[in-house]
């Protein structure tokens, strides 16, 4: 039993000519200490598999456990940063951070001591009153990134949350977050990381979940059996990367055949 367990996930959406399959047959397992990336070509439903086991949506069969058991509801142990920060705009950087919390009736004091620890962790001391409209893109994901670390998730979902970052904003954030997941200290045990960018995925991720195109199977879990901090211009990397790259080109190609079962972690 893994932290979380996705097994024979399928999901369709209705739609005027049928049922429109997102994905099928998907099965993997994270565990404690995991730090997972999903790749896959655009449109494959990588989003919707991290609403899937967030509980936001209910795939349409198999099933998704947290710690054993099954999720049909929203995961209060679980947390996501999105792409697009989502902060409430009439709210000031501490009353964002606290509003999880809130949202869930804790206790005031408890509130506020956690807003101040994940301020400081994310480095926004001194930002505490500013709004999101008076913060950079980097500075507003950071805002994201500490709310939902004050809930002290035991899973962190990420969903492409760099890609609307300037490249040296995204790179420092990379970093930050590796060192938040890398301290016993602080939450997530684990880590789920959607992105588009292998490169991203390669530096980041331990195990790499490769999906095809709609409708998603699970080509291949790459495993990044890689020392940190990870060389971009090592031969190794340089292999894995082209590995990932064929793997999603060869499952985007017109007229694939359907995609086989998983390979073993490589």
């Amino acid at each position: 039993m893994g932290l979380i367990d996705v097994e024979h996930l399928d999901k369709s959406f209705a739609s005027r000519h049928g049922s429109m399959a997102i994905m099928q047959d998907i099965t993997f397992q994270v565990s404690d200490s995991d730090f997972v990336a999903i790749v896959g070509p655009s449109g494959c439903g990588k989003s919707t598999l991290l609403r899937l086991i967030h509980g936001l949506d209910q795939p349409t069969r198999g099933t998704i456990r947290f710690r054993g058991q099954e999720i049909t509801s929203v995961c209060s142990r679980m947390a996501m940063v999105f792409q697009s920060f989502a902060l409430y705009p009439w709210l000031t950087v501490r009353q964002n951070v606290g509003f999880g919390l809130e949202a869930m009736h804790r206790d005031p004091e408890q509130v506020r001591s956690a807003v101040e620890r994940y301020i400081s962790v994310t480095g926004l001391v001194g930002f505490e009153e500013a709004y999101p409209r008076e913060l950079s893109g980097g500075m507003r994901q950071r805002v994201g990134l500490a709310r939902a670390l004050a809930v002290e998730p035991a899973i962190l979902l990420m969903d492409e949350p760099f890609s609307a970052l300037d490249p040296l904003t995204a790179e420092g954030l990379r970093e930050e977050v590796l060192q938040l997941w890398r301290d016993p200290g602080l939450p997530p045990d684990a880590v789920v990381l959607v992105t588009h960018n292998i490169e991203e995925a390669l530096v980041l991720a331990d195990r790499i979940m490769v999906l095809s195109r709609r409708p998603a199977h699970l080509l291949a879990e790459v495993a990044v059996d890689l020392p940190r901090p990870r060389d971009r211009k090592s031969d190794a990397f340089y292999q894995l990367t082209d590995r990932v790259y064929s793997l999603i080109t060869e499952g985007t190609r017109p007229g694939a055949p359907d995609a086989p079962p998983p390979s073993a972690p490589a």
